[in-house]
């Protein structure tokens, strides 16, 4: 099944974006967990304690950035784990190295129909795990 051109072209922006999302959702998680406590406090059962551990887990979880970096980066990884070792390889050169096609079908010793072959199971199973295509058996 060929996926829509717009679904392609999202989740081959999020393959390039990969290492980026990952770093700025660790750099978001970071900045709650640093936050020192508001100067007011918040009452805890009575005993006037505040509970900043409390509100910063509770940020983390309900974050709305928190949550999409991290279903996006988990349907990649499961993706990347579905697929054999060149779809794998090609991940790395094409969308975390920026390779050109030709230098990365020279890389894997590949035909330019072989690599335009991977890339597009690859788009399609990081489109699957992400739910944006249903799995046709």
């Amino acid at each position: 099944m060929k996926l829509p051109r717009a679904v392609f072209r999202y989740v081959e922006h999020e393959l390039y974006n990969y290492d980026l999302t990952r770093k700025e959702l660790e750099e978001l998680r970071q900045e709650i967990i640093s936050l020192s406590a508001s100067p007011g406090f918040v009452a805890v059962n009575g005993t006037g304690v505040s509970d900043s551990t409390g509100r910063k887990a509770v940020k983390l979880i309900t974050n709305a950035a928190i949550a999409r970096m991290t279903r996006t980066l988990a349907a990649i990884d499961r993706a990347l784990m579905r697929l054999a070792d060149h779809h794998r390889q090609l991940f790395g050169l094409k969308y975390q190295k920026g390779l050109p096609w030709q230098e990365i079908c020279m890389c894997m010793h590949i035909e330019r129909s072989t690599y335009f072959k991977y890339r597009e199971e690859l788009v399609h199973m990081v489109a699957l795990e992400m739910g944006l295509l249903k799995n046709v058996a």
